[in-house]
């Protein structure tokens, strides 16, 4: 353990966490404050009910499209003061809370690197990111410093690669191997000019298939060993500019660029870009004092859950990409596309009246798409139709049945829900879901 603390321990230039703080900190405030400019927002204004989180329910979108638009730029305007070290301690927390509310407000639109951002800001708040090339250090000189802790880089570095680990590890399922749902998507980019001949192809859709498997298991060791780093930092760079091209994915491409260059010696960010502009080494070693302890106490159980928390789906049978069931927070990246339909039909025990329920009375296209192959999204809108037909139709007694068809990765349409089951009496828990229909093989 004294070995291990003299490694985390070791002073090493701030370079790198200047680098990280404005980088980084710039493309997640566009990405958190993109929805105003795209779809995203939409599903937060619309419809009359929002898909929850198990344990964050409490978390609602606001009850106006005006003050949905304002968080947008309110998450702008945390960014950038976050990116400029403008009263850090402070506005961190805000960021995180403004960035992380808004991921939790609709399960619909979950996005992976939406959740990394959200950890990336976690981490933010106990690094010392502001103590250098900031607003902070200009308003109060005796802030700076020169050398931080060295596990104040290895902590996001370890975020990073926990990501590309089990995104990795994840594509050894036998669609992925089949480059399944590789082939669909790329077969709706047959019409890109110049390219879209190439990459519609079946070959390349195996390319992309192995080409991920090999790129996410081996980017860190190559990036972590000095003989391959610039070789893999190449790679690392064409690889994610084209799933820029090729799938758009926001800001995460280029957020993995600039995370992975944090690999690189921590001297090299005051040789290549802050040179002039940070106090030189031996100036001041940032301390943490006595708040040490709990700080490394708070990040063990956090490395814990990380390395934890992407397994959870082994405690459930059954295909994860079709059940669901640990499917989130697992690194899960683009290993399922579903397709089909869903209806509810709400009956009143008591009085034997039915109905079938409209949908978009309640929902969004969107909402309506993803739900259709979640099951347990579709418990949860079961339980909402539950109450509302008591309190708005006057059910005494609402039984909610749901029947759909869902196509998984090209396969056959098949129904996920058993159509007699009653969804409004089942409990939404962590608890595996043994009623789902299981996946055909087919």
């Amino acid at each position: 353990m004294k070995k291990l603390l003299l490694v985390l321990e070791k002073p090493i230039d701030i370079a790198p966490l200047v680098y990280a703080r404005i980088v980084l900190g710039i493309l997640i405030s566009l990405e958190f404050s993109g929805g105003l400019f795209n779809s995203y927002s939409e599903t937060l204004i619309q419809g009359n009910f929002h898909f929850s989180y198990l344990l964050t329910g409490f978390v609602k979108p606001w009850s106006s499209e005006l003050m949905m638009q304002g968080h947008f730029v309110l998450n702008f305007i945390l960014g950038i003061l976050f990116a400029a070290g403008f009263y850090y301690r402070w506005v961190t927390p805000m960021f995180l809370l403004s960035g992380a509310s808004l991921f939790l407000m609709e399960k619909t639109l979950y996005i992976n690197h939406f959740y990394l951002y959200s950890l990336v800001l976690l981490l933010f708040t106990f690094l010392p990111a502001h103590r250098a090339y900031s607003f902070d250090t200009w308003r109060k000189p005796h802030l700076k410093v020169s050398e931080v802790p060295a596990w104040t880089i290895y902590i996001l570095l370890f975020q990073l690669s926990v990501v590309y680990f089990y995104s990795g590890i994840a594509k050894f399922n036998s669609d992925w191997l089949q480059a399944q749902p590789i082939q669909l998507w790329l077969a709706r980019k047959a019409d890109y000019p110049i390219i879209g001949g190439i990459i519609s192809t079946v070959s390349h859709a195996y390319f992309v298939a192995y080409g991920g498997i090999l790129f996410d298991l081996l980017i860190v060791p190559f990036m972590l060993y000095k003989p391959t780093r610039k070789v893999a930092f190449v790679i690392c760079i064409f690889f994610h500019s084209a799933n820029a091209a090729t799938f758009g994915v926001g800001t995460f491409p280029w957020f993995s660029i600039a995370a992975t260059a944090l690999f690189f010696p921590a001297s090299s960010f005051r040789k290549w870009i802050l040179k002039t502009k940070l106090p030189p080494i031996g100036f001041k070693n940032y301390d943490y004092g006595r708040k040490k302890k709990y700080i490394y106490g708070f990040l063990s159980v956090y490395v814990v859950l990380q390395l934890l928390l992407p397994l959870r789906l082994h405690c459930y049978a059954g295909n994860t990409s079709w059940t669901e069931q640990g499917h989130y927070f697992a690194w899960r990246m683009m290993l399922r596309s579903k397709q089909g339909s869903i209806k509810f039909t709400v009956k009143d025990a008591t009085s034997s009246a039915t109905e079938v329920v409209n949908l978009r009375d309640h929902l969004n296209r969107r909402q309506v798409n993803k739900m259709a192959g979640n099951p347990d999204m579709i418990v949860q809108f079961a339980h909402y139709l539950k109450t509302y037909y008591q309190e708005e139709e006057n059910y005494d007694s609402p039984l909610v049945y749901a029947q759909n068809q869902i196509s998984m990765n090209g396969r056959t349409q098949q129904p996920m829900i058993p159509p007699d089951l009653d969804l409004g009496s089942i409990v939404r828990d962590l608890s595996p879901y043994s009623w789902i229909v299981p996946l055909e093989s087919n």
